[in-house]
């Protein structure tokens, strides 16, 4: 069996509705029965936080007795937070935090993270919008506008999490990485790897809002090879995190 590594989890309290997996206990059992290994974690808190420092202190709490999870604590340019944070990833909500990828404060960000060897991920979505709270209607990132941010860096990694399958045709930047969870057409990953290949997809679950079998099962398109199947796995993540 490939060896299976999550970039797309979360902990914490979702505002609108109860998760099942949102307690990290409860999420390291589930990872372990589905022969996860592990995975990035960041905060359901997060996202509508006003103070996104006690949203991240809290992931870490959460986090702190489970060696599966990698903390991914939360930044935004109006914060200072991101000139301190030591973390392998950070996660980037532009659009519940209402700023561009392509302003300067959010380039300079991006860039001083790229130097500290600290992969950016953005939060396309947490939801998919026809799913949201009436009164809460929250756009996504534009697609153009997270390849334009990773246009502004070549040869530096940008992750794009939560992306449908229709966006990956505007992933066209050679180091813009993306992950599998929103991908739902069918077969799950045709469209997707037809549009953007293997070397740059991620497996990426979305638990607790997905279930983790679910995301699992989209491996098993007989169209992929082993070799891609393990570089969608684990080998395209840990190139990114340690080299290898």
């Amino acid at each position: 069996m490939n060896k299976v590594f999550d970039v797309n989890l979360s902990v914490g309290r979702w505002p609108f509705r109860r998760l099942p997996l949102e307690n990290p206990s409860r999420l390291t059992a589930a990872l372990r029965a589905a022969g996860i290994s592990g995975g990035l974690v960041r905060s359901l808190e997060a996202p509508f936080s006003m103070n996104i420092y006690e949203a991240n202190d809290a992931l870490y709490e959460l986090c702190r007795d489970h060696s599966e999870l990698i903390p991914v604590p939360a930044v935004r340019p109006d914060f200072g937070l991101w000139r301190d944070i030591k973390a392998p990833a950070a996660a980037l909500f532009p659009s519940y935090h209402q700023y561009s990828l392509l302003d300067p404060d959010t380039l300079e960000m991006v860039g001083a993270l790229l130097e500290k060897k600290i992969l950016p991920m953005i939060v396309i979505r947490e939801e998919d919008e026809r799913g949201q709270h009436p009164l809460c209607k929250v756009p996504p990132v534009p697609a153009a506008e997270i390849n334009g941010l990773a246009e502004h860096f070549p040869g530096k990694p940008v992750i794009a999490l939560n992306a449908y399958a229709g966006e990956f045709r505007f992933f066209t930047a050679p180091n813009l990485y993306a992950d599998l969870a929103f991908s739902e057409t069918f077969p799950a990953l045709a469209y997707t790897v037809e549009n953007f290949g293997t070397e740059r997809l991620l497996f990426g679950s979305h638990a607790p809002f997905f279930c983790l079998h679910s995301e699992l099962s989209k491996l098993d398109w007989p169209k992929l090879s082993p070799e891609q199947i393990s570089n969608i796995s684990s080998k395209n993540i840990e190139r990114l995190l340690y080299g290898k």
